[in-house]
């Protein structure tokens, strides 16, 4: 009988089959360990069906994953108002564009907050200087636009103030 066989079969082949058997079970145990993480990060996510998260998800769409400062739901109104900083304002450029640039975004924000969402009657969208601007020329949290939009209101309803030094002088 040659070395390393025993009964004609070469020793290596139970340790083979070990080690197979091994990674196949440390692979159903690391498959359900991810399957169970994944399954409690869905039931702790605050879902699409929360009115303030879903309007303030449309913000973000149109200004920035960062834009959005704040957003509360009056239930008893069925209004969101949302706080976000613009990605568009510009100090540089003039303020009739400013104000036109403010309000297409907040529009834009707020007709995609709005589009088949029943749960929400109206919202209200405060534009806010972005950092690089408040702290030197404008200082801390300036508002410089609302934008104020309802249910079933056209884009050009949608009711769009300035403040800061975008007011109408």
């Amino acid at each position: 009988m040659r070395m390393g066989t025993r009964g004609g079969r070469p020793r290596g082949r139970p340790a083979a089959w070990a080690w197979t058997m091994g990674a196949v079970v440390v692979a159903l145990i690391a498959g359900g360990l991810v399957a169970a993480d994944r399954a409690w990060q869905a039931n702790e996510r605050v879902g699409p069906a929360d009115p303030a998260t879903r309007v303030a998800g449309a913000v973000r769409s149109i200004s920035g994953s960062t834009s959005v400062r704040r957003a509360e739901y009056n239930e008893a109104a069925k209004t969101v108002r949302v706080e976000a900083v613009s990605r568009y304002y510009d100090a540089s450029k003039p303020a009739e564009e400013n104000r036109e640039y403010l309000a297409t975004e907040g529009r834009l924000a707020a007709q995609l907050a709005l589009h088949d969402h029943d749960a929400v009657h109206e919202v209200r969208i405060e534009l806010y200087a972005p950092q690089r601007f408040a702290a030197h020329l404008l200082g801390p949290g300036t508002r410089l636009a609302t934008v104020t939009a309802r249910q079933g209101q056209a884009y050009d309803e949608m009711k769009v103030e300035y403040s800061g030094p975008l007011t109408y002088p």
